[in-house]
């Protein structure tokens, strides 16, 4: 046999056990993704009117007003986007390929943050937004364009190939997609047929990505061409101690001294009240002791108005 052949044959052998060792990743995945796939209807399906984009001119008046995105640099970012070779990403729409490299500002900072935890090598995108009648175009030889809430069509989604990964970037993504999906920052399915992982944005965190992608941008790279390390917040703040600020701007008296109440003209009072929540008392001692309860100044309030009233409504009998 001659060393070519001999060569071809070794590749060909590691192709295969690699193949099987992603196809064993998937299927470990399967209990897990089937859980995935029922929040993900449960919980995006009341989105789909408000955010669905059903044809290529959705996408580009989203892409104008800023609904959607375009990925950032993706060289900087620790990405890799697949726009040519078997699968590119708008296979079904390559004249306009540039378009579907975009997504929800949420989408795009869930993204880099996976990409900014993973160090052994870029993350490889093989579809992002999507509209419905290229969902509908992608069905014929994708059956996991087959759901009834298609994600990639509300630009909440992206897919991340593995095929030309090293196993050990794969596993590496897996690990911390998981670790995310259990900090509930996204979701993910492995799916078997394509070889991707497929992730969107935990609803609960849209809010928080969409600030994420602020900052990113706002960060941008150092002069190496890096992103730095502050581009992409990784922990969520907690919440300092709240006080909620109010103002009582009328007060209103009961059934048995309304005419008597409405008879004095001229009766207002502005009061300035902050309110501490029940649960925060503890840790402000001094606070809530410097302050009679909302109750009890309102009663005295609404007490110094009458008396006010009854005295004047006595006056020409004195």
């Amino acid at each position: 046999m001659s060393p070519q052949l001999a060569f071809a044959g070794v590749a060909a052998d590691a192709q295969k056990n690699y193949i099987k060792a992603l196809d064993r990743m998937m299927v470990k995945l399967a209990p897990q993704n089937a859980r995935v796939a029922k929040i993900v209807r449960e919980h995006y399906r009341a989105y789909l009117d408000l955010l669905v984009l059903n044809e290529f001119d959705a996408v580009e008046h989203a892409l104008y007003t800023g609904g959607l995105v375009p990925l950032p640099e993706p060289d900087r970012f620790n990405l890799r986007v697949r726009t040519e070779g078997p699968a590119p990403i708008a296979e079904k729409d390559l004249a306009n390929q540039a378009s579907y490299i975009a997504a929800r500002p949420a989408t795009v900072a869930a993204l880099l943050d996976i990409a900014s935890r993973v160090d052994s090598g870029p993350l490889e995108i093989t579809s992002m937004v999507r509209h419905t009648e290229y969902q509908d175009a992608l069905r014929a030889t994708n059956s996991n364009a087959n759901t009834s809430v298609p994600m990639h069509t509300m630009g909440l989604a992206f897919d991340i190939a593995l095929v030309n990964t090293p196993l050990e970037t794969v596993r590496e993504i897996r690990d911390e997609l998981q670790k995310m999906q259990k900090a509930g920052d996204i979701l993910f399915i492995g799916e078997r047929r394509q070889l991707v992982f497929h992730v969107v944005p935990h609803p609960s965190r849209l809010g928080y990505f969409t600030d994420v992608y602020a900052a990113a941008m706002a960060a941008g790279a150092d002069s190496s061409g890096a992103v730095r390390a502050s581009a992409v917040n990784r922990t969520l703040t907690p919440l300092t101690r709240p006080v909620v600020d109010t103002q009582v701007i009328a007060v209103g008296p009961t059934d048995d001294f309304a005419a008597e109440w409405w008879s004095v003209e001229g009766a207002h009072s502005d009061v300035m009240v902050e309110v501490v929540p029940p649960a925060m008392t503890q840790q402000v001692p001094a606070l809530t002791a410097q302050r009679p309860s909302l109750i009890r100044r309102l009663a005295a309030l609404v007490g110094g108005m009458l008396c006010s009233a009854r005295s004047l409504l006595a006056w020409p009998n004195r």
